[in-house]
């Protein structure tokens, strides 16, 4: 089981996994937003997980969670809510 220690509502450590670039162990997990396209064709994506190391701040997608934003922006229009532009949240 991975063990995570929550340090403020949006970060979380992992205390077992290696960076992928450096080897350090100690990522932390962080959640953003992302806005992908523009105007009428703007889509909101939420809850997007960003890998960053511990020892030098380098942040990176997983290959999975692009595959998941490339899935969330084809399908949008049948899962996101309507508000100001199209928003959905990334799905862990």
């Amino acid at each position: 089981m991975l063990k995570h220690i929550k340090t403020s509502s949006d970060r979380l450590v992992n205390k077992r996994r290696k960076c992928d670039n450096c080897g350090t162990v100690g990522v932390i997990e962080k959640r953003i937003t992302r806005i992908y396209g523009h105007g009428k064709e703007a889509l909101v994506i939420e809850n997007i997980p960003v890998i960053v190391c511990p020892n030098f701040g380098a942040s990176y997608l997983e290959a999975k969670t692009l595959d998941e934003i490339d899935r969330n922006k084809l399908y949008s229009k049948s899962f996101a809510r309507q508000r100001a532009i199209d928003v959905a949240v990334f799905a862990c």
